[in-house]
Formats: structure tokens, C-alpha cells, sequence
């Protein structure tokens, strides 16, 4: 896959900001980009109008656009300059994101009419009024809601003169942290649903933990014991029926581009490792938590491959990036505290280091991808990443590698 590039040859890092819909499905993504012709880039003042255009402009193909919001509306941000540009994506493709700072001025309104008459949809971001006058309404297909500016009593009384004024109008409700959150917006009447809910545990305090995830638990640990053989790795997974097929699905898909078809278990180790076989399997015992929504075990897997490309050209080859990368989510599988759920797997202390605490390389690994991952470029340490060898350049290509191969695995 072709690392985007911006007009001046400049490489675009991007962040995918996940939209859910009421059934925690995916609905679309926002997408947040820096422009970074060095680390630099990611300090100074950042230029709204210059990364939109960018972006636009030449960042990425169309085919890229779709496999990176995997095949549902990009929401790209646009000032009040942007709105002029012309648009090289089609209405299906994406959702014209109105800055709150935008002034609804002549030239704006027009250039949203004419938007428009061309079917693409528009939304008004962060909106923080309680009432159903903003100039732009009439306008606006959605609106996103700032959820934290609002009382509960306040959300739900917004949603309904919002939706009372304007029946066609989808809501969204920004920065929606906690499972809380998600059901307070939810029951306001709320459509749409963005923030880190989804990564973050549903408080289960005091409650035994379930048999199914006592079984899945217990399983992990079967497969991430230190001193299995393959042959009892692979023995722990034929006793799976459920993840022996699974596993054979996964390794005979396009990533993996082998010579011949794997008809077994025993052909899908020898062929593509122990270690890769370990990380498969994790991720099947994981997605036997029926529970838990089809869009978690995506972000769990499209960490784990980032982590994995990222840890690529360490020199310490003793943990796999990719679990660290996986196993970092467990506490939203698991809805316990991270720690409390590692602690009952046999894992090596520099692995659990690097997940609890961020430390060592692959510790620095898994805090990039999740400032990659929560759209916190800025906050990422780029001279500690220079320093192992990572310049931007690998870590955009390792990004947008890992939306691919979660894409072909789920």
C-alpha cells in the first residue's frame, strides 16, 4: 500500500476517530491529519486550512479512502477557506464536517447550498447551543452534539428541539469516554456515537466474573504459556473446533499469500510460525466473547498489527508487538482492570511493563499507537521514536498497513 503523500511531497499522518452506531457498530470515521515533513511539523502551529487542502488534494486515492474507513463515510473537517475547495470524492464517500468556528457569512451558506444540490452531507461540528437556531440547521444533515458541555437533563432536552425543528437531523455525541456516557446519550435519543468508549471497561465491580470469560481467559492462557511445544499448541487449538476453522480461514487469507491451501492445524504452524499462530489464536478466543461488539475486536486487531509494524526493526525480538498491541485492550474485553486481567496470564514481566507502564521500546511502541490511535499526534515522543529508527515515513506506512490487514482478517 502507497504511504499518502501531500502536494509538496510531504508524508500525512492520519488518525481514525471511530463514529458507532446505536448497536456499537461502525458508522463512519473522522479522520484528523498532520502534515509532517519532520517532527517539526507536529509542533508548530498547525495550519487547518493547509492540512485540509492536503488531504483533499492529493493525500489519498480514492481506494484508499474506502479500505481506511472501511467502506463507510470519511468525516473530514472543513474552515470556512476549505468550503471553497473543490472536493475530489464523491457524495457516498464522505461527510463535509463544518468547524464550530465557521461564521454562517454569505459566501459560506452558498458554498454549503451548492454542496448540497450535489448530495454531499453536511455537519455541523461541536454544537454547543440548547436551543434550535443555529443559522447553519436548515443546512445540516448532522449535528455533533460536545456531550461534556451538556447536563443530562441539558442533552436530552437539546435532542428533542433539535430533532422537534428538524426530523431529518442525525445526532452525534462527541467525546463520549465511558459506557456511562454512551447509555445517557443513547437514551437521550442520541443516532450516533463518537469517543473511546468502546476500549474503555463497563464497571462490573463486585460481580464474579462469567464462565464464558473464565473459559476464554483460561484459554489465553493456554496459548501464551511460555513453555508450550507447538505440538500442545497445537493441540490446545484442534480442541477448538470454532478457532481451528477460524485460524485456517485467517491463514489462507490474501495477507498471507501462500503457495498452497492450509488444510490443517498442524499446516497452519509449521507454515506460518509459532509466534504468528499464537497472536491468530488470541485474537479468535477473544472474538468467542459474544458480548462484545464486531467493532472492538477490529480496534484490538488494527492495534495489534500497528504495534507489530512498528516493532518490526527492534533489536529485542523477546515480545511480540502485536501482543502487546492486543492484550492492551483486554480490560475491554474483560471488563476488569488491565492489570488484574494480565495478572492471570503467564506473561513475561517486560511484556506486562510495557502495557501497564509504557516502558522500554516496545512500551514507546504502544504509546504511539495509541496517540495514533485517540488522534493525540502531537503528543507522540518523535525523538524517542528517531532514536529507534522510526521516522514517519515507516510509522504512516505501518498505519495504514495495519487498517489493511485487520480489514482482511475480520
Amino acid at each position: 500500500m502507497d504511504i499518502p503523500k501531500a502536494s509538496n511531497g510531504t508524508t500525512v499522518l492520519f488518525a481514525r476517530q471511530p463514529i458507532y452506531d446505536r448497536q456499537r457498530q461502525i458508522a463512519g470515521y473522522e479522520l484528523l491529519f498532520r502534515p509532517t515533513a519532520g517532527v517539526n511539523a507536529l509542533i508548530e502551529p498547525f495550519d487547518v486550512d493547509l492540512a485540509t487542502q492536503q488531504v483533499m488534494l492529493s493525500a489519498f486515492t480514492e481506494t484508499n479512502i474506502r479500505e481506511v474507513c472501511e467502506n463507510t463515510p470519511a468525516f473530514i473537517n472543513f474552515t470556512a477557506n476549505t468550503l471553497k475547495a473543490e472536493i475530489p470524492f464523491s457524495p457516498s464517500e464522505m461527510v463535509i464536517e463544518v468547524l464550530e468556528t465557521v461564521e454562517a457569512d454569505e459566501e459560506v451558506v452558498a458554498a454549503i447550498k451548492r454542496y448540497r444540490k450535489r448530495d454531499y452531507p453536511i455537519a455541523l461540528d461541536d454544537y454547543r447551543s440548547k436551543t434550535a437556531d443555529h443559522p447553519l440547521l436548515p443546512l445540516a444533515d448532522i449535528v455533533k452534539l460536545d456531550y461534556p458541555f451538556y447536563t443530562a437533563e441539558e442533552l436530552l432536552q437539546v435532542v428533542t428541539r433539535l430533532k422537534r425543528a428538524h426530523p431529518h437531523l442525525k445526532i452525534i455525541a462527541e467525546k463520549i469516554e465511558t459506557h456511562e456516557d454512551f447509555l445517557i446519550c443513547q437514551q437521550a435519543g442520541c443516532d450516533l456515537f463518537q469517543g473511546y468508549f468502546l476500549s474503555r471497561p463497563v464497571p462490573v465491580e463486585g460481580q464474579h466474573m462469567p464462565h464464558s470469560r473464565l473459559t476464554v481467559l483460561a484459554l489465553l492462557t493456554e496459548l501464551n504459556r511460555d513453555d508450550a511445544s507447538i505440538r500442545e499448541l497445537t493441540e490446545t487449538i484442534q480442541r477448538d473446533a470454532f478457532m481451528s476453522v477460524r485460524l485456517m480461514k485467517m491463514a489462507n487469507s490474501a495477507y498471507y499469500q501462500r503457495p498452497q491451501d492450509i488444510t490443517s492445524v498442524e499446516m497452519a504452524v509449521a507454515l506460518l510460525g509459532q509466534r504468528r499462530i499464537r497472536n491468530l489464536a488470541s485474537m479468535l478466543a477473544l472474538s468467542k466473547l459474544d458480548d462484545k461488539p464486531h467493532a472492538l475486536q477490529k480496534l484490538a486487531l488494527t492495534r495489534g498489527y500497528l504495534c507489530e509494524g512498528l516493532a518490526a526493526n527492534l533489536q529485542d525480538d523477546s515480545i511480540s508487538g502485536f501482543t502487546v498491541g492486543l492484550f492492551s485492550s483486554l480490560d475491554a474485553f474483560f471488563d476488569r482492570p488491565l492489570g488484574d486481567v494480565l495478572q492471570e496470564l503467564p506473561l513475561h514481566a517486560s511484556l506486562k511493563e510495557a502495557i501497564l507502564e509504557h516502558r522500554g521500546p516496545m512500551g514507546l511502541v504502544l504509546a504511539t499507537a495509541l496517540h495514533i490511535e485517540r488522534g493525540e499526534l502531537d503528543a507522540i515522543d518523535w525523538p524517542a521514536l528517531n532514536a529507534l529508527g522510526l521516522p514517519v515515513e515507516r510509522i504512516s506506512h505501518a498505519q495504514q498497513s495495519a487498517v489493511g490487514m485487520a480489514n482482511m482478517q475480520l
